[in-house]
């Protein structure tokens, strides 16, 4: 199970965007992945991410910091049937001042050299909306 993790290591370009797409929203860069033991350390110029599978029982752990912003999230979850990796948080709403909501940061590996992370918050109905989609492309 941990070797899912092996598939995201190397240099990557990206491009994110927010749901709905507006210009203003959009984001390109460049990441490392690397493998620390379990470890898998996702970073940029803005944020780092560290994820680990726990061979044993499938789970995965992990955090996230994006360095303009002082929150810390803390993730668990699995990869899940279709090969996903589904991490889940709790953090500020993004729609309402002082809530806060259920996320699903789902990792999608679509070929050797591209990938897709796409984020979703929860509502109120159990119901996931996209507001951020990230295109990866690995450099050659």
């Amino acid at each position: 199970m941990a070797d899912w993790l092996d598939q995201l290591t190397g240099e990557w370009t990206f491009e994110g965007r927010a749901e709905p797409d507006r210009p203003e929203h959009r984001s390109v860069g460049t990441e490392t992945v690397t493998r620390r033991g379990a470890w898998a350390v996702l970073e940029s110029d803005d944020y780092r991410f560290q994820i680990a599978l726990d061979p044993q029982t499938g789970e995965a752990t992990g955090d996230f910091i994006h360095w303009r912003h002082p929150t810390l999230w803390t993730y668990r979850g699995s990869v899940e049937e279709g090969g996903r990796l589904h991490l889940k948080s709790r953090g500020p709403s993004f729609d309402v001042a002082g809530e806060e909501a259920e996320y699903d940061d789902v990792f999608e590996v679509d070929s050797a050299d591209e990938r897709r992370m796409t984020s979703r918050m929860l509502g109120k109905d159990g119901q996931g909306r996209d507001f951020m989609i990230t295109d990866y492309r690995r450099k050659a």
